[in-house]
């Protein structure tokens, strides 16, 4: 009876199993979800006033993925959540999932953001992409976990001639450690070097090797010890009043770990001096 509701009723708001939404692609004849299924998916949300508050593809650039869920069985418990609207889809399908504020309201233990507002519904919608089992979506993520190694494999390979050549036209004499993090001294600075457990005040500027800046500090106080190894033993080099280039291979700063603006497997360099010791 649903379906047929559906196929008369595009983009027609109706409750259907206890969620309120709104179809605006349906095909009968497509594949059902089912529980335990990953779906991958579009999504964008909205508040009540259409203020679009996520939206996978443009914050990501990636569609979103989720497991369809048994909905709750317990005595009271509200069947209009957005997990359970998947539960009402095919794949190809596009619809809207309208959650009823009120409905956070009593189940969310803190106050909702002042763009959450009593009486409106929060908007999900929804356009499926795929449908796998557990066993097909984790084959994939295993098949997508080997070719990203084999990729990184290639990048770091040619590593040390990307250092190499950074160093050659940099025009500045670099030394190089056991560790293979490499220092150019600018001003080396005078008393006792910095030790681990020690925090220290610095200036730093931090590049990829080719000049693209992701961060910079002023007069900011870094805890030996707790930060990647290769900036560690970059300040344990230094004295106040130092300044110094170094170049941080990717095996001695953040690996093959992604870190908010530094990818995976990056060469990091970053231009040092150390203020004083805190």
């Amino acid at each position: 009876a649903a379906a047929m509701l559906v196929g008369c009723g595009k983009d027609k708001v109706e409750v259907i199993d206890g969620v309120k939404i709104q179809f605006h692609a349906h095909d009968d004849k497509a594949q059902k979800l089912k529980d335990g299924d990953i779906i991958t998916f579009d999504l964008v949300i909205k508040n009540g006033a259409d203020s679009v508050l996520q939206d996978s593809r443009k914050d990501s650039g990636q569609p979103s993925k989720a497991m369809i869920q048994t909905p709750q069985a317990a005595p009271g418990a509200f069947k209009g959540t957005f997990e359970n609207g998947l539960r009402l889809l095919s794949l190809g399908d596009s619809a809207t999932i309208l959650v009823p504020i009120d409905s956070l309201i009593k189940t969310v233990q803190a106050p909702l953001p002042p763009f959450l507002k009593p009486g409106t519904d929060l908007k999900y919608t929804v356009k499926v992409i795929k449908v796998q089992s557990k066993a097909e979506f984790e084959k994939e993520m295993e098949a997508e976990a080997a070719e990203a190694k084999k990729k990184a494999a290639v990048e770091l390979a040619k590593e040390p001639a990307l250092i190499a050549d950074y160093i050659a036209k940099s025009g500045k004499k670099f030394q190089k450690t056991a560790s293979g993090l490499q220092y150019s001294t600018e001003k080396p600075g005078s008393g006792p070097s910095p030790q681990m457990g020690e925090t220290w005040v610095v200036n730093y500027r931090g590049t990829f090797l080719n000049g693209k800046e992701f961060d910079k500090g002023s007069a900011a106080e870094m805890p030996l010890g707790q930060m990647i190894p290769g900036f560690n033993e970059a300040l344990t080099l230094m004295k106040a009043g130092g300044k110094a280039t170094f170049v941080i291979p990717s095996s001695i700063a953040y690996g093959d770990q992604p870190r908010g603006p530094i990818p995976a497997n990056s060469v990091l360099v970053f231009e040092l001096e150390v203020v004083s010791k805190k």
